[in-house]
């Protein structure tokens, strides 16, 4: 498919497409450089917005943050791009309760510490218009990789700090602020008494109003990484702290709350499983609010890697179970290269279904990570990432964005898996605080226009961009005044279909062939007025647009 460039303030949704394209999207978006999506969070409006790092965009030289919002089909709305000259990465975001985005993460352009970097937190509203960025820190390295919408309507983070707490560093932090993204306390921690290295990954709002934060820490000596779950009372103060881990290094990245209430959380490991001390599997355990451990499952195979690496890989699901998602390297094509890999679990951590993503339908031989997954409102699941499999399509590596049902499947590219299940212990340990008072700074971020390209769609469905420059599918179609524009590289038959928003087909021209060049297509004079989605269809492929008759 041909990478068509789509302007931000331009694009219309294209609702009623999905009746004509396939229902289950997989996009990729970026540049020319390269790009990693790193958080994901589900609109208002049934679409996506995405964010990570991108350097394609922005000043060059250094990467720069990126957002993307897009419709439910995964059409690109809008972007937005940092403008800092030094390296940047959003990292985090929450959807919030007024229909914005609070995106969080750090920056080297802003805040105190500079060259070092700072956290950043900023929101953006549905149009992503910015409303406020701020960034906080002190003179050493800070970097946030969670943040949740808390229930008074303001912001938790959680990260790693080298500028508070004792040494040797990092410390864990968690920094709570208002609506409006200002201070109001912020504390570090470390395990005691073997405290070498502590860092936070993902952080929940608990049902007593307080917090779960989970990363890892050196709790079994000075060489070792032990996952931990760390629970706080409402004003951030330690209530328990649970750690796993044996002979080797072991992290947790992503904690969730589920139906019942309780704490979840996941990482990986290679202490336990099917192949301690020679591969990872992935972990997913499940604890009370008041420290009870419920049950502690390790899913993987003997032959690769199974891991879960981003603060929003996993989450409780609408029937009480949960779901993860993580690379794998034992199934999928193009392995050891990593794949996606989604799994669903019941109450008590038994897999229900297991999927591979991609497949040899559309396989990508290099790397396929998955980081963050939501839920869907209506059903099924989002997954994004990245991937770099597709570098004829866009560039180097590109955001990922995979869609899929209630039980795992599409229509391509989604294979069975059926992962072992191995028990993993946890064990209480210990953990000191203290509090930090942090500098401050602000942050600013710009409209830019992103790529779009698809996979992994039936050839018998098609998919396209709209636009009206031919790429290297030769051809492209635009609403143009009354009628519509048609571009052609060579003489190609084109058959050209008029669909309402509800579905309906409203016209059809039938299969005629074209000369190259561009063509001016008019439309019947009985056409009702009103909004239109025109597909074309050439060369087994098919590309859309949207029309408006008045």
């Amino acid at each position: 498919m041909s990478a068509k460039t789509f302007a931000a303030a331009g694009l219309l949704a294209v609702l009623a497409a999905a009746l004509v394209a396939q229902p289950f999207p997989v996009r990729l978006y970026g540049g020319s450089g390269s790009e990693e999506c790193h958080a994901m969070v589900e609109g208002a409006d049934m679409g996506f917005c995405l964010a990570g790092w991108t350097k394609s965009y922005g000043p060059p030289g250094s990467s720069n943050i990126l957002v993307v919002k897009t419709d439910p089909l995964g059409y690109p709305l809008w972007a937005r791009v940092s403008i800092g000259e030094a390296d940047e990465e959003a990292r985090a975001m929450t959807a919030t309760m007024d229909q914005c985005y609070a995106v969080a993460g750090w920056t080297r352009s802003y805040g105190m510490g500079i060259p070092n970097s700072n956290i950043f937190i900023m929101k953006l509203d549905g149009g992503g218009n910015m409303l406020w960025g701020r960034v906080y820190g002190g003179f050493q390295d800070d970097q946030a990789f969670s943040i949740v919408q808390t229930r008074d309507s303001g912001y938790a983070l959680t990260g790693l700090t080298h500028s508070f707490g004792p040494a040797p560093m990092p410390n864990i932090f968690v920094l709570k602020l208002d609506k409006q993204g200002i201070f109001q306390w912020m504390r570090a921690y470390w395990i005691a008494p073997t405290h070498v290295v502590d860092e936070g990954y993902s952080i929940v709002q608990t049902p007593d109003m307080g917090y779960a934060v989970c990363g890892r820490a050196n709790a079994l000596g000075p060489v070792l990484h032990s996952p931990f779950l760390l629970k706080l009372d409402p004003m951030g103060l330690i209530q328990w702290v649970y750690v796993s881990g044996a002979n080797y290094s072991d992290e947790a990245y992503s904690v969730a709350v589920d139906l019942a209430g309780d704490i979840l959380v996941a990482g990986r490991t290679l202490s336990f499983g099917t192949a301690p001390g020679t591969f990872h599997d992935m972990f997913v355990a499940k604890f009370t609010v008041p420290g009870m451990s419920m049950w502690s499952q390790t899913y993987g195979w003997s032959t690769g890697d199974e891991e879960v690496w981003d603060d929003r890989s996993l989450t409780g699901t609408q029937d009480g179970g949960s779901c993860v998602c993580g690379p794998t390297t034992s199934v999928g094509p193009g392995i050891p290269s990593p794949n996606f890999m989604v799994l669903k679990l019941d109450p008590l951590g038994m897999p229900m279904w297991c999927r591979s993503h991609p497949s040899s339908y559309d396989p990508g031989f290099q790397s396929d990570v998955p980081l963050p997954m939501v839920e869907l409102a209506a059903g099924g699941y989002a997954v994004a990432g990245w991937t770099d499999s597709y570098t004829h399509l866009l560039g180097a590596s590109d955001f990922m964005l995979s869609t899929f049902d209630f039980a795992g499947n599409r229509p391509v590219c989604a294979e069975p898996q059926d992962p072992l299940v191995m028990e993993m212990p946890w064990f209480e340990s210990l953990m000191k605080d203290t509090f930090c008072m942090p500098e401050f700074d602000t942050i600013f971020v710009v409209p830019v226009d992103v790529l779009l390209d698809s996979i992994c769609y039936e050839d018998t469905t098609g998919i396209g961009e709209q636009g009206a420059v031919p790429g290297t599918n030769g051809f492209a179609v635009r609403a143009q005044g009354r009628g519509i524009e048609l571009t052609l590289d060579r003489p190609t038959v084109v058959e050209i279909r008029l669909f309402t928003p509800a579905g309906r087909q409203a016209w059809q021209a039938g299969r005629t062939e074209y000369a190259a060049g561009r063509h001016e297509i008019r439309l019947p004079v009985d056409i009702a007025k009103g909004a239109y989605i025109v597909s074309l269809s050439a060369r087994g492929r098919q590309a859309f647009t949207k029309l408006v008759r008045f």
